[in-house]
């Protein structure tokens, strides 16, 4: 049924409003009214439309992916400014493509269609408010990665003519984002409309206010390291809203052999070229991860990784060392020397992670538990769990995810606690940031973008610099992306303004509002 209503979406979406999105001056030009189209299938099709952070983008950025060729391809694995990287979440979420050619709408341009279409109609009021929901968590990402962004203005060109939107201040676009998480779903009703379109839960609403109130755990963490006291406000208030509690409750897609996971299906297409990061293998090997095995694989030859069977074995598994290229690799210490046309590294195991048909996960029962763990130590909550129960809790949640990947992908519960009873794992409050925020880093395998934001805001785990020569920063990591050079041209004076609101120059250095 999914995929059938995914079908739908994306095909009558084309034909309606493929012409409506060739940057903002195209919009107010539609010959054909979108808002003839039902809300529903424009929020199936901005649920799919929502951007997956490609492998070389914040998986490099922290460290548990590598491409060490350069060229076309070189971006932060080289600390270097590519816009092909940079520009494709802004792409992705405005427009709904990451080259600027046409295609179908973005999804902030979809849900703005949709709350616009269907404000104040009683028997569309679920709809209205997972809309609320779900344009907060695509916008949460967006100020995530660039600061100031197009906020009140983003997607009214064809509604309001506005052709040049202007930039709204992060910490702005973060107060309206609390209130529009905390109200909708405050506002959710299972007496109302139900909408089946919606392809995360079917329009179960108990489950949308827990993701709701998850996402509200999430906006409130942000500022665990600028206002520690209205972070700890705003997760009470989640936490008495009521979030996930089983992995039954993750916000994810499902992909099959005709929609495939365009995460992996980028990574498939010049296997040769990619590898899992040491830090990473490191960090699951070293502390006896069982889910090693399903995200990592050594193969006989890389190149043809996608249709081999992997060496799963724990102990042969390599990840290639951070701060070389491909010609300076063979200097690394204990290189481990060419294989065929790449290198005798360990790659993504392509037959579970890496699969076509992976899902692709946003907001999960096993971060939301980590959180949870990290404000309990804070003494931010009381009542619950206690901080060391819900890091069991979030790892457990992890390694069970695995079985939505494959069923066969389980993980006993015996390997589970000995894992959590490991010297290396076991929790400890004067090691608990560091233990809660890698296992963090861990769960977020698969969606880069919250892996670099937490990393951001937490600085654990305990990252070295890359250091490889040639760098396009000077404070160790990436802090932000930079706006796409469209915007140069298209809308210089409030990317200007923006620039100047920031707090600092357009580039890799600058951090959000958050990461002070």
């Amino acid at each position: 049924m999914k995929n059938l209503i995914r079908i739908i979406a994306i095909v009558t979406c084309a034909l309606i409003i493929s012409s409506c999105n060739k940057g903002f001056d195209k919009l107010n030009i539609n010959p054909n009214n979108p808002t003839e189209l039902d809300a529903a299938f424009l929020f199936t099709s901005a649920q799919f439309g929502t951007h997956g952070a490609t492998m070389e983008t914040e998986p490099t950025i922290v460290q548990q992916f590598v491409n060490p060729f350069s060229g076309v391809t070189s971006a932060f694995n080289f600390n270097q400014l590519n816009q092909t990287y940079t520009s494709s979440k802004w792409n992705a979420e405005y427009t709904g493509t990451n080259t600027g050619a046409t295609s179908s709408s973005g999804p902030v341009q979809l849900l703005v269609q949709i709350l616009s279409q269907i404000k104040g109609n009683p028997a569309r009021t679920n709809l209205y408010n997972e809309a609320r929901i779900w344009k907060a968590y695509q916008f949460m990402m967006l100020v995530d990665s660039y600061g100031n962004v197009p906020y009140t203005e983003a997607g009214q060109a064809y509604l309001s003519n506005i052709l040049t939107p202007k930039y709204d201040n992060q910490a702005v676009i973060y107060t309206d984002l609390i209130k529009e998480v905390t109200e909708a779903t405050a506002a959710l009703d299972p007496a109302k409309d139900i909408v089946k379109a919606d392809v995360f839960y079917g329009g179960n609403i108990a489950q949308w206010k827990k993701l709701g109130y998850s996402l509200l755990l999430r906006l409130g963490m942000r500022y665990s390291k600028i206002d520690p006291a209205k972070a700890q406000t705003i997760v009470q208030a989640a936490v008495a809203g009521g979030v996930m509690t089983s992995n039954a409750d993750n916000c994810f897609l499902k992909y099959n052999t005709t929609y495939v996971n365009p995460v992996s299906q980028t990574i498939t297409a010049i296997a040769n070229t990619y590898y899992l990061a040491a830090p990473f293998v490191d960090q699951l090997k070293n502390s006896g991860d069982p889910r090693l095995k399903f995200i990592s694989g050594k193969y006989a030859n890389p190149l043809a990784a996608p249709t081999s069977v992997p060496d799963t074995i724990s102990a042969n598994q390599f990840g290639l060392p951070v701060g070389y290229s491909s010609a300076t690799l063979p200097t690394a210490p204990g290189f481990r020397g060419a294989n065929g046309s790449g290198f005798n590294y360990s790659q993504v195991n392509y037959s579970i992670f890496g699969s076509l048909t992976a899902p692709q996960f946003f907001i999960t029962h096993a971060q939301t538990q980590f959180l949870l763990a990290e404000a309990a130590f804070r003494g931010w909550i009381t009542g619950g769990s206690t901080a060391d129960v819900y890091y069991a809790n979030g790892i457990r949640a992890a390694m069970d995810q695995w079985t939505t990947y494959n069923p066969a992908a389980i993980i006993p519960l015996a390997t589970q606690n000995a894992f959590i009873n490991n010297p290396v794992n076991a929790y400890n409050s004067a090691n608990a940031l560091n233990l809660i925020n890698t296992q963090y880093w861990v769960a977020s395998w698969g969606n880069g973008t919250e892996a670099f934001a937490n990393f951001r805001r937490s600085g654990f785990p305990a990252l070295s610099p890359n250091t490889i020569p040639g760098q396009s920063i000077t404070g160790g990591f990436v802090r932000r992306f930079v706006y796409p050079t469209l915007e140069l041209s298209a809308n210089l004076t409030n990317y200007q303004a923006a620039v100047a609101d920031n707090g600092g120059p357009d580039n890799m250095d600058t951090r959000v509002f958050w990461d002070k």
